[in-house]
């Protein structure tokens, strides 16, 4: 919510094009002590590169279909400007998705709405339906940010946040509140962890051949690890993905080795990093300090996926 988030947010969700395009436009008009300046800037796939000056790389695989850009200025503080972006996604999975790529875990929701929302200095962002909202609005207060988003929330279509059901891999003991991420393309992944890099992922192969990831973070601070369940599309040639992840491992680990299925090392910093695979599904744990906690949180993941069939998505 910080500094890094300053790109995503000059970016946000797409309002249709379809019927509910005109529709959305014409309802956010309606936020109580606010007023639209100026004209909607509508951006497809060939724009979303220039509005993005190189960003939109993480936002195409999560199927987007248009940006819309609007100003707001509050009523009683004219020299305030509110810019709202709305981002419709090709479905409820894919909004939350992009959504999630920018939490880090922990964040404050927005006072009022329903739908998984957070908000901080200066902006605030939600997921609901095949929508991502983003707020930026340097100069307003907290409460102007959060009521003029609470606000916005009624006014866009869907039911709710949608999550993938491949979430449910992940186990909610000492999950860390908010930190769950749905990972699509190879940027995506290159920023979840440099042990996702490569080819032999998949997170590039297009359309429905291309891998996907579930992740979220553990523990408590300063002491936090990530999980991170890896779904492909078909299950990698036999021994070849344990090979790539053994020379990762080697390359920027210590006392790596393979034993029983389970691929393991350890940093400088005495950080503790495993790998198991099972048919479609690879698990993953970064930087646990606590070996035994790091095995059990791999083996629950792997035990939460051989419960029922391996979702897709």
């Amino acid at each position: 919510m910080r500094s890094h988030r300053s790109l995503f947010l000059a970016v946000t969700i797409s309002v249709a094009a379809a019927c509910s395009g005109p529709t959305i436009m014409g309802t956010v008009d309606g936020i109580p002590g606010w007023t639209r300046t100026g004209e909607v800037e509508t951006y497809t796939k060939e724009g979303l590169y220039g509005y993005m000056d190189g960003g939109a790389e993480i936002v195409l695989p999560y199927g987007f279909r248009e940006l819309s850009v609007v100003r707001f200025v509050p009523a009683t503080r004219e020299a305030v400007e509110l810019v709202l972006e709305i981002y419709r996604l090709a479905s409820g999975e894919d909004a939350f998705g992009l959504y999630s790529t920018k939490l880090e875990g922990g964040e404050d929701g927005v006072p009022g709405a329903r739908c998984d929302s957070w908000i901080a200095a200066g902006q605030a962002s939600l997921a609901k339906g095949d929508y991502l909202v983003n707020v930026m609005a340097p100069d307003a207060t907290d409460r102007e940010i959060a009521e003029f988003t609470a606000a916005l929330e009624s006014k866009i279509p869907g039911e709710g946040t949608v999550r993938p059901k491949g979430m449910d891999l992940l186990p909610r003991e000492g999950m860390i509140h908010s930190s769950g991420r749905y990972i699509k393309g190879p940027v995506a992944a290159r920023n979840e962890s440099p042990f996702l890099e490569g080819e032999i992922w998949g997170f590039g192969a297009p359309g429905e051949g291309a891998a996907v990831a579930f992740s979220a973070k553990y523990g408590a601070y300063p002491s936090i690890s990530i999980l991170v369940v890896v779904e492909f599309a078909r299950a990698p040639e036999a021994g070849s993905l344990e090979e790539a992840v053994l020379a990762s491992f080697k390359e920027y680990l210590q006392d790596v080795r393979s034993e029983n299925d389970v691929i393991e090392g350890r940093s400088e910093a005495g950080r503790w990093f495993f790998f198991k695979k099972a048919d479609r599904l690879a698990t993953l744990v970064l930087g646990d300090p606590d070996r035994d906690g790091a095995l059990a949180r791999l083996e629950a993941a792997m035990a939460l996926a051989a419960q029922g069939a391996t979702p897709r998505r």
